[in-house]
């Protein structure tokens, strides 16, 4: 019973509920170059997966100290997960996706060390502030999103190419900004034009993906869904409402992604597998609720 318990906390610890989100950036922005490998794609993935995971354990190991009055029953504080080992495992996982992104190229490779970077400075730093935390948060995703680009071996090569990263960046500029108000004052105005502004954001590939009707679709469902919850939200009760709004945005990022894989590729098939980790994502985040 004690080993499952830690195995549980274990995964609670690296958020596997949403891991399969960082996975869709780094396929999406593959995809983006408009060409397509399984096995290049799916190692940019990886090293995506890594990086995201390591970034959060090493985030719960700076809030320890903090979780214990707020959140004493996560992995840390609750004494299921060591200090010492969170920190081995979040350094182990970094070095992990930095070494599957040098296996794809030096490119790739200076791109994933750029996202240790910003993680780390998120972890330890940035994230006291509201703005500075939020657009190092949005960096590291756009920063993954490039991380595909560079095993696709397309990286900005064109200006047009920087709309996509900088979209999903900005969208989760946005999410993390709402994130903030999770604890504190929730004042409905902000929080309201902070829903609208990433709904908006949703549906921005629209107008320049190749195949717009493609893309349209899970588009406007994924910002159709985000706008009526966080609407509600804002006008109902904020602090029952706001974390499902948050959950909520970061998952977008899998319609987002496949929107934009399905949008490029004349293959749909990448972006529907893409689309497809909403099912492993809402299953593990119904088990890890609250987590």
């Amino acid at each position: 019973m004690a080993s499952r318990s830690r195995l549980l906390a274990l995964a609670r610890l690296v958020r596997v509920q949403n891991v399969f989100t960082a996975a869709a950036d780094a396929f999406a922005g593959y995809g983006w170059t408009g060409t397509w490998d399984w096995r290049r794609a799916s190692v940019a993935a990886a090293a995506s997966v890594c990086l995201y995971s390591g970034g959060l354990v090493l985030n719960d190991l700076c809030d320890a100290k903090r979780d214990r009055e707020l959140h004493p029953n996560r992995p840390i504080p609750s004494g299921l997960i060591s200090p010492a080992f969170a920190f081995g495992l979040g350094a182990l996982l970094l070095a992990a996706g930095i070494s599957l992104a040098a296996w794809i190229g030096p490119r790739a490779a200076a791109i994933a060390v750029q996202v240790a970077l910003v993680a780390m400075a998120y972890d330890a730093v940035l994230k006291k502030w509201r703005v500075p935390g939020a657009l190092a948060m949005g960096a590291a995703r756009g920063l993954n999103f490039a991380l595909g680009m560079a095993a696709g071996g397309a990286l900005f090569q064109d200006p047009k190419t920087f709309l996509a990263p900088a979209g999903n960046a900005v969208f989760i500029v946005l999410v993390t900004l709402l994130s903030t108000f999770e604890e504190g004052r929730r004042t409905p105005g902000p929080i309201r034009t902070l829903v609208v502004l990433a709904a908006a954001t949703l549906l921005a590939p629209i107008a320049w993906v190749l195949h717009p009707l493609r893309a349209a679709v899970p588009l406007v469902a994924a910002a159709g869904i985000l706008l009526a919850i966080g609407l509600r939200a804002a006008q109902k009760d904020p602090e029952r409402f706001l974390p499902l709004v948050v959950r909520c945005g970061v998952r977008s990022l899998i319609p987002l992604d496949a929107a934009i894989l399905v949008g490029t590729l004349d293959d749909p098939v990448p972006g529907l597998i893409v689309l497809g980790f909403l099912l492993p994502t809402w299953a593990l985040g119904r088990l890890f609720a609250g987590s």
